[in-house]
């Protein structure tokens, strides 16, 4: 019994160094990847165990406006191109944006509603508040506002509109506060919406030629340029098993 509780006690103890030990990467991530993190921080780690990584989630535009005010992030994943490129053309980066994923846009709702009827159902008296995050800040609500343009639908929808300031809020609104909402297709993985996981039922999937496509980019920032850890991370993003979980998850592979 002893030697058992010592050869645990031992692999414990193994454990804890090689976590000290890891060089951490800070990395700032859109909200829409918080679904992702677990599964893709073990693959990285698995691939480069010397190395491990810390996520902080919030809207692109938010964290944008936090790089440049200083904060201490290595690698940008951002929802979009956009927003990573506006680093580059601010010369805040150690190279180029580089499109590590393709996303996806869907409208759920936790109500019987009839999504027959597609995006016009926000004009549903059944509809008295829908949920979608910030256009200005995040790339996911930005697309959400086009579709429902291209549509015909925004204007007359706009005063049911209930804003987040990133798209993990969206999706909180649409289970509590909402009737609806617009959220990141992966945000189905989620434990709380598992349950309403019915295509054609709970959520339908925006049409993709409605909005500009939602090329995921990230940048290496330029603090981080002797980085290797940062390197590492930057080239896992782009290898096959990074792009195994993104696909898992239900984004599509960079072009």
């Amino acid at each position: 019994m002893k030697r058992i509780s010592l050869i645990a006690l031992i692999a414990l103890f193994a454990g804890a160094l090689q976590a000290f030990s890891q060089e951490r990467i800070l990395v700032a991530a859109a909200a829409n990847l918080s679904a992702v993190k677990d599964d893709l921080g073990a693959a990285f780690a698995k691939k480069y165990p010397g190395y491990s990584v810390e996520f902080t989630f919030g809207a692109s535009g938010t964290l944008v406006t936090q790089i440049m005010s200083g904060a201490p992030f290595q690698v940008f994943m951002s929802a979009d191109t956009g927003f990573a490129q506006s680093l580059v053309d601010a010369k805040r980066t150690a190279g180029p944006a580089r499109v590590y994923a393709l996303g996806s846009l869907i409208f759920l709702t936790t109500k019987e509603l009839d999504l027959s009827k597609g995006l016009a159902v926000l004009l549903d008296p059944k509809v008295e508040h829908w949920a979608n995050c910030n256009p200005e800040t995040a790339p996911y609500g930005r697309a959400a506002k086009e579709a429902l343009t291209a549509k015909g639908i925004y204007d007359a929808a706009l005063p049911k509109l209930v804003l987040a300031q990133n798209v993990t809020q969206a999706l909180q609104f649409t289970l509590t506060a909402a009737d609806c909402g617009f959220v990141n297709k992966s945000a189905l993985y989620a434990k709380e919406v598992r349950s309403y996981d019915v295509q054609g039922r709970y959520w339908l999937e925006v049409d993709p030629t409605l909005y500009a496509p939602i090329a995921q980019a990230f940048v290496v920032i330029d603090s981080a340029v002797d980085s290797k850890a940062a390197a590492a991370f930057s080239a896992f993003l782009l290898s096959a098993e990074a792009q195994a979980v993104f696909a898992a998850y239900g984004y599509g592979k960079p072009l």
